[in-house]
């Protein structure tokens, strides 16, 4: 998707540029953007690549870690429930509608990434549940272990090099 909005902007500018504006790229563009920026949300869930407060969670003793952590998850299947079920709704309403400039693409593909996204969000959600339960029963934050990681494989590195120089 990237590459195509990439190719769709530089056909824009082009075409603009020879004087010959495209009526339709500006809004494929900004519909491309909308659909990178949901399905990136939902790969993001499904990495736990999102932001929080993982020191505030795992700064907590195990009965609180395991508290905050199943109100976090409850708000989360919550709102993205809500989201899947209004965004199917709102579907429902645009009934026969087209984007504005290209009259053959339905509204329901326009908007339709939000009840897939939302979808997608929750089914991230609840497919990495077990592995993120285990990391608040373990107590550690993944980011420091991921740090650790990183640290390591940074030191294994230079210490190879190091060895190549002698």
């Amino acid at each position: 998707m990237i590459v195509i909005l990439s190719i769709v902007v530089l056909m824009g500018v082009a075409f603009r540029y020879s004087g010959n504006s495209l009526i339709w790229y500006d809004e494929v563009a900004a519909v491309l953007l909308a659909w990178i920026t949901f399905t990136g949300a939902a790969l993001a869930v499904l990495r736990n690549a999102h932001l929080g407060f993982n020191g505030l969670l795992f700064g907590l003793p195990l009965p609180g870690r395991l508290a905050l952590f199943w109100i976090g998850e409850a708000i989360f299947i919550t709102v993205c429930a809500i989201m899947t079920w209004a965004g199917w709704a709102i579907l429902e309403i645009f009934g026969n509608e087209t984007m504005t400039t290209l009259r053959f693409v339905p509204r329901s593909v326009v908007q339709g990434i939000l009840p897939v996204s939302a979808a997608l969000m929750l089914l991230g959600r609840l497919l990495t549940l077990t592995s993120r339960l285990r990391e608040v029963h373990e107590g550690v934050d993944p980011e420091t272990r991921e740090i650790e990681h990183e640290i390591a494989r940074a030191e294994e590195e230079l210490a190879s090099l190091k060895e190549a120089r002698k």
